[in-house]
C-alpha cells in the first residue's frame, strides 16, 4: 500500500543523532548516514508537525529542507532496513542556516517500541505512534526460536494468537486469532492476499522464514485497508531488501520422540548483481517421519517431504526514485498419514494422503513522484496444483484433485498534505478453485472475483494525537450488494511513554470457498463432507479495541507494558449442520448462517529487560467467545477450541561464553472440543485440560576471522520439554481423526548448524 521509501520491509529503530553547528535558521542542511560513515541515500526526512514539507537524502546522504516554520521543530528520519531516527528539537529563527548530521543504525538490537510497521494503516510509522495497534515479531525473534517455518514464528510471540492442528491424518493446521478460526485471518506478503484459501490450509508450515524480514499482526476487523476475510486481523510478512552481500546455510537434525526429521537452508542476499540490479533467493528443505504415539498403527503427526524456494529481484530507477520488483517462487510437498503408510492408499483403513505444488510470481512497481507523492502499482499471480486421496475402509475411489489460481492486482496512492497522510487505492481479486472428488459425488468449481476500493486519511493533530478514519467498497460476484466496511482509530499520547488507542472496525467474509471447506476428515471408518448452503450469506463483523500502551526505559533499557480490551461482533456467522442428505456411507455437513456471536476479553502484554544479559516478555489473554443461539451440531452455547485463559511467557538470556539461551512457555487453558462418535458410541463434547509447553534454544556463535560476518552458529533446540502433549487419541480405523486439540508438536529436540558468511 506504501511506496519502498515508506514500505517497511525491515524493522526499524531509533537512530543515534549527532548535532553539528547551533545556528539560528529557517533551512536545515544536513546528510545521513550509517554507523561507518556510509551514505544513506533515499532516505526520508519530514517535519513532524507537518508531514508535507519532507524530502529525500541524495546518493551522497545530503538532504535540504527550507522555509522552515520560525521556533522549535522536530524531524523524524527513516530509511529502509535502518533505524528510525527523531531528532526531538530544532531552535529555528530567521536568516541563518543549521547544519546536522544523522547516524541511523541497522535494525536488529533496540527495543520494539523503537521500530517502524506499515500493516496497520499502510504508512510507515513508528510502532510507538502507529495509530492503529500493530504487534511485531522481529527477524531476530525468529532467529533466536530457531523457527523455520511460518506456523513456528508465530507460536508464543504474540497474545491472543494461537497456532493448533486440527487432523491427526494430514497435520492440518489454523491460526486462531482472538479466539476466531483460522479464514478469519488474513495473511497477507507486503500488504497483497496472496496466499489462498486452499493454499492456507497447509500454507502455514509450508511457508518458510527465509523470505522475510518481519511479521507484523493486527488484530481486529481490517477489511477497510484489505478486503475480504480479514475479519479477526491480519499477519502480514514483510520481505528485506538486501543492500549488502550475505550468504547463509544451515542445516538442522531433530528427532520427535525417536522418530527423525531433517531440514537444509540457504540464503543468499546479493546487492549489485549487475546491470542495477539486486536480489534475494532462499531455499528450504524439509523430511519428517511419521508419528504413532498410542501405537495402534494410525498416525498421530503426518510423514513429510517439502521443499520450496524462490527470489527476488529489485532494480531502481529515476534516481532511485522508483523501483521495480520481480519475484516468484515454487513449493513442492508430499504428506501422508493414516494407517500402513508402506501399502497403496486404496489398501488401507485410513489413508490422508497429498501431492501438492504451488507457483507463484509477482510483479510491483514503486515510484514516488516527489517527498509527498507516490503510487504503487503490483500483480500477482499464484497455482496450486494439488492431488490427494481422503479415504476409509479400502477404498478404491476417494482420489481427487484440486485445482486453484489465485490473482490480485492492486493499484494505490499515497499523498502527504500538510498534517495529513491520505491513501487510496482500488484492488482486483480473481479466484478459481476446481475441486473433485467423483467417488464422493463431489466437484466444487467456483470463480471468485472482487474488486475494492479504499480511502483513508491519517490526520495528525499534533505531536500526540493521531485520527485515522477510513473505509473500503467491495462488489463480488457472490454478494447481491456491494458491501462498505469503514473504520475510525484515535491515538492520544497522554504522556511521552503513555498512549491511549482507540479503534472501532469492521470486517466481513464471502461466501467463497475456504479452507476448511476441502479438507475430508474420517470419521467413524467414514468420510466427512462440507458443502455449502445455496442461499449462504456473507459474514460480517464489528470490532471495537481500546488500549494503553506504556514504553519507556528502565536504567537504560527498554521497557514496554501494555493493555488491551477487544470485542469483536460476529453478524450472520457461518455454522456447520450435519444435514439428512445422502452420499453413499459419508457423512454431510452443511455450511449455513447462524444467527450471531461475540468475542470479548482482555490481554496483557510486557516486555523488561531487567539486567544488561536478560530481556522478559509475556502476554496473557482473558475472553470469551459464545453462540448468540446455541450450535446446532452439538447445542454449544461456546465456541469450540477456543480456551478463556491463555499466554505465554519467554525469556533471552545472555550466558557467559558467548552462549545464548531462549526460553518460551506456552500457556493453553481448558477449552471445549467437537468429538464425533466411531471409535466412541455417541457424538459428546469433550473438555480439554490445562498445556504448559516449555520450548528451549541454547546456541553458541563463533566468528571465523576477524570480519564479524564470517560466524558458525551452532544450537540445540528442546521442543515441549515436559511432554504436554493430548493423552486421549481415538484409536483405530474408526477414530475421529479431527478429535486432536492442545500443543502442535510432543517432545523433541533439534540441532542444527548455521554458517554465515
Amino acid at each position: 500500500m506504501v511506496s519502498y521509501i515508506s514500505r517497511a520491509h525491515y524493522s526499524a529503530l531509533f537512530g543515534l543523532l549527532a548535532v553539528a553547528s547551533c545556528l539560528e535558521a529557517d533551512t536545515i542542511n544536513g546528510r545521513v548516514v550509517d554507523e561507518r560513515n556510509n551514505p544513506i541515500p533515499l532516505a526520508r526526512v519530514q517535519l513532524e508537525s507537518n508531514t508535507s514539507v519532507s524530502t529525500l537524502s541524495d546518493r551522497e546522504g545530503r538532504f535540504h529542507l527550507a522555509e522552515l516554520p520560525t521556533g522549535s521543530v522536530r524531524l523524524t528520519i527513516t530509511a529502509p532496513g535502518f533505524s528510525s531516527g527523531l531528532l526531538e528539537s530544532v531552535d529555528l529563527s530567521n536568516g541563518s542556516e543549521r547544519t546536522v548530521e544523522f547516524v541511523l543504525v541497522r535494525s536488529g538490537s533496540l527495543a520494539n517500541r523503537e521500530r517502524v510497521v506499515v500493516t496497520g494503516s499502510g504508512f510507515q510509522t513508528l510502532l510507538v505512534q502507529a495509530p492503529v495497534r500493530t504487534e511485531l515479531i522481529s527477524r531476530d525473534a525468529i532467529t533466536r526460536q530457531a523457527a523455520r517455518t511460518l506456523s513456528e514464528s508465530l507460536i508464543a510471540n504474540v497474545p491472543s494468537l494461537r497456532i493448533e492442528n486440527n487432523c491427526q491424518n494430514c497435520g492440518f493446521s489454523a491460526i486462531r486469532l482472538n479466539g476466531l478460526e483460522g479464514p478469519y485471518t488474513q495473511v497477507l506478503e507486503d500488504g497483497l492476499p496472496t496466499v489462498s484459501g486452499a493454499s492456507l490450509v497447509y500454507g502455514l508450515d509450508q511457508l518458510p522464514t527465509q523470505f522475510f524480514e518481519n511479521i507484523e499482526v493486527v488484530k481486529g476487523g481490517a477489511s477497510a485497508l484489505y478486503g475480504p476475510n480479514a475479519v479477526a486481523g491480519v499477519v502480514n510478512l514483510i520481505r528485506r531488501e538486501p543492500n549488502q552481500n550475505f550468504f547463509q546455510v544451515d542445516a538442522q537434525q531433530g528427532w520427535n520422540l525417536g522418530r527423525p526429521e531433517t531440514s537444509q537452508g540457504a540464503v543468499a542476499q546479493i546487492g549489485n548483481l549487475g546491470g542495477g540490479w539486486s536480489g534475494d533467493f532462499y531455499y528450504r528443505g524439509t523430511r519428517r517421519s511419521h508419528l504413532d504415539l498410542d501405537r495402534d498403527g494410525f498416525t498421530e503427526l503426518t510423514r513429510l517431504r517439502s521443499q520450496a524456494g524462490g527470489g527476488t529481484l529489485y532494480r531502481r530507477f529515476f534516481e532511485d526514485r522508483a523501483r521495480l520488483t520481480v519475484g516468484g517462487s515454487t513449493l513442492e510437498e508430499f504428506r501422508r498419514g493414516g494407517s500402513q503408510l508402506n501399502l497403496a492408499s486404496e489398501n488401507t483403513f485410513i489413508t490422508e494422503q497429498l501431492n501438492s505444488g504451488r507457483s507463484a510470481g509477482f510483479l510491483r512497481w514503486n515510484h514516488s513522484l516527489n517527498p509527498n507523492f507516490y503510487y504503487n502499482l503490483s500483480t500477482s499471480l499464484s497455482y496450486l496444483g494439488r492431488g490427494s486421496y481422503y479415504g476409509a475402509d479400502f477404498d478404491p475411489n476417494a482420489y481427487g484433485t484440486t485445482r486453484n489460481p489465485l490473482s490480485v492486482s492492486d493499484a494505490s496512492f499515497g499523498l502527504q498534505r500538510g498534517r495529513h497522510a491520505i491513501a487510496s487505492g482500488v484492488q482486483y481479486w480473481f479466484e478459481h478453485i476446481t475441486d473433485s472428488y467423483p467417488g464422493y459425488g463431489r466437484n466444487i468449481r467456483q470463480s471468485f472475483r472482487n474488486s475494492g476500493f479504499y480511502l483513508q486519511d491519517e490526520w495528525r493533530l499534533n505531536s500526540r494525537v493521531t485520527l485515522l478514519a477510513g473505509g473500503r467498497v467491495d462488489k463480488s460476484n457472490l454478494l447481491n450488494n456491494a458491501v462498505f466496511s469503514p473504520r475510525g482509530n484515535v491515538r492520544i499520547g497522554l504522556t511521552k511513554s503513555l498512549s491511549l488507542r482507540v479503534g472501532a472496525s469492521t470486517g466481513f467474509r464471502a461466501p467463497q470457498v475456504f479452507d476448511e471447506d476441502l479438507h475430508i476428515a474420517s470419521v467413524g471408518g467414514e468420510v466427512k463432507l462440507i458443502q455449502r448452503a445455496r442461499n449462504l450469506r456473507h459474514e460480517s463483523s464489528r470490532s471495537f479495541t481500546s488500549s494503553l500502551d506504556y514504553s519507556s526505559r528502565l536504567r537504560g533499557r527498554p521497557l514496554q507494558f501494555g493493555v488491551n480490551f477487544f470485542s469483536t461482533r460476529l453478524n450472520d456467522v457461518f455454522v456447520l449442520a450435519e444435514t439428512n442428505q445422502v452420499s453413499g456411507d459419508n457423512r454431510l455437513f452443511e455450511r449455513t448462517n447462524g444467527s450471531g456471536a461475540r468475542f470479548r476479553g482482555v490481554e496483557v502484554s510486557g516486555n523488561v529487560s531487567p539486567l544488561r544479559r536478560v530481556s522478559l516478555r509475556g502476554g496473557w489473554t482473558f475472553q470469551q467467545a459464545r453462540f448468540d443461539e446455541p450450535e446446532p451440531v452439538f447445542g454449544s452455547w461456546r465456541y469450540f477450541r477456543t480456551p478463556n485463559r491463555y499466554g505465554f511467557t519467554g525469556a533471552d538470556i545472555e550466558l557467559p561464553g558467548k552462549i545464548d539461551w531462549n526460553n518460551t512457555l506456552d500457556f493453553t487453558g481448558p477449552m471445549l472440543v467437537q468429538h464425533l462418535a466411531g471409535f466412541i458410541a455417541e457424538d459428546r463434547v469433550a473438555t480439554s485440560p490445562w498445556f504448559a509447553v516449555w520450548n528451549s534454544v541454547v546456541s553458541r556463535t563463533f566468528a571465523l576471522s576477524g570480519n564479524d560476518r564470517q560466524t558458525l552458529k551452532a544450537y540445540l533446540r528442546l521442543n515441549n520439554i515436559g511432554n504436554s502433549y493430548q493423552r486421549d487419541f481415538d484409536q483405530g480405523p474408526l477414530r475421529d481423526a479431527s478429535y486432536i486439540y492442545g500443543p502442535t508438536l510432543p517432545r523433541g529436540a533439534v540441532m542444527g548448524l548455521t554458517l554465515s558468511f
